[in-house]
């Protein structure tokens, strides 16, 4: 309300209760409003009084009669009520208010008794039969997206369900923690099956590009200044070459330059690749190498990157349990001079499950490790060996690695 007073009378009491427009919400008492409505009854009967006077003070009274009317009409009282005054004159201690809209209550302030001010949201009713879905598009993708394009929106809830809407604003601005824009979607609401602050999957339609070479996100390298991908350039060679990204998925990142289709691409290099020696290396001297000869014409003027070496360590032992479920073997191994240990039993994780399937306690095998986090070992290779006659188990010591 645009004025002080009183709540007297609830006839819409819960949230969530549905209202047609005109329907009475409640009634008030104010002062200010029973003062309004005696100022419009006096400059009526005054109109009244000098409808046999000159034109001049009859047309005074007459402008003082509707600033009266116009004053109830500013503060909101219905058309209907304030021609109901006009007609009656008379002046009533409360006053309804009516629901401008048909909707649903959405929020209700308004306790009987209670004492409001002027500006005071007593009832919010909005109405439902059509909604908007707020997406968060990413950066990259957001010059795909245009207004008044269609979208197909899937909620939770109705998983066999699909509502078609359509992109009605694309937001100004940019979320700086998550990099993405806001795109409101526009949909009808039949049933009012879509109910306010669901979850929902929108899927914006985009203009074809045709075939791309994508990778694995884990493929990317990403050092904040450049993208990196290593290509496998034979059994345990890698090259590191830069690329540049296009659009992306969940999973999978659209490869614009540096790579064709068909190359393999490492995509879980922390399992095959020393990072923290050979990596480094290999990419700190990516493009720093020494200027270009001058070359023939014909000849191919870029030269190959030296290619990487996937390091671990090799050690040989006795195999003393498997834990299948863990994806874990102990090993009775001899010293490991790559890392000056000694001959003991530890325990070793694999890198994949196919690496147990042929290992039984007692078996003598080699195997190829490496460090995929501070203490946590990681079997990549395990291969058989042959028992010479006579030959005796390495002596072994348990350590607590």
């Amino acid at each position: 309300p645009k004025f002080e007073g009183y709540v007297e009378r609830l006839y819409v009491n819960f949230t969530g209760q549905p209202v047609s427009k005109g329907q009475p919400l409640f009634e008030v008492y104010s002062p200010e409003l029973v003062s309004a409505q005696r100022e419009y009854a006096i400059a009526a009967q005054g109109v009244e009084s000098l409808k046999d006077a000159g034109g001049q003070a009859q047309a005074g009274m007459k402008q003082l009669a509707e600033a009266s009317l116009q004053r109830l009409r500013n503060w909101d009282i219905s058309q209907q009520q304030v021609k109901a005054l006009a007609k009656s004159g008379e002046t009533k201690r409360t006053m309804t208010f009516l629901s401008p809209v048909a909707g649903i209550v959405m929020e209700k302030k308004a306790v009987q008794g209670m004492r409001f001010m002027p500006g005071d949201a007593l009832y919010q009713v909005a109405d439902l039969s059509a909604v908007w879905v707020v997406a968060d598009v990413f950066e990259q993708d957001i010059g795909l997206v245009k207004s008044g394009a269609k979208a197909k929106v899937k909620i939770n809830a109705y998983p066999d369900k699909e509502f078609t809407g359509t992109v009605t604003y694309i937001y100004p601005t940019l979320k700086a923690e998550t990099r993405t824009v806001a795109v409101r979607v526009e949909l009808a609401n039949p049933g009012l099956l879509l109910k306010p602050a669901m979850f929902a999957q929108v899927e914006l339609p985009v203009t074809a590009k045709g075939q791309v070479v994508t990778v694995p996100v884990s493929a990317v390298i990403d050092s904040g200044t450049r993208q990196i991908v290593l290509i496998q350039q034979g059994e345990g060679r890698f090259e590191p070459r830069e690329v540049k990204l296009g659009s992306r998925t969940d999973n999978y990142v659209e490869i614009r330059e540096g790579l064709k289709d068909g190359e393999q691409v490492v995509v879980a290099a922390n399992f095959l690749i020393d990072a923290e020696s050979n990596l480094k290396a290999a990419v700190g001297g990516f493009g720093s190498s020494a200027p270009a000869a001058a070359v023939k014409a014909g000849t191919p003027a870029e030269q190959e990157l030296p290619a990487v070496k996937a390091s671990g360590h090799h050690a040989e032992g006795t195999v003393d349990s498997i834990d299948a479920k863990a994806g874990t073997v102990s090993l009775s191994h001899g010293p490991v001079a790559s890392l000056k240990w000694p001959a003991m039993t530890m325990e070793f994780k694999v890198a994949n499950d196919a690496l147990l399937k042929d290992l039984k306690p007692g078996a003598k095998v080699a195997v190829q490790f490496v460090e995929r986090q501070p203490g946590e070992w990681v079997i990549t290779d395990v291969k058989p060996m042959a028992i010479a006659k006579g030959a005796s188990a390495p002596a072994s010591a348990t350590s607590a690695h």
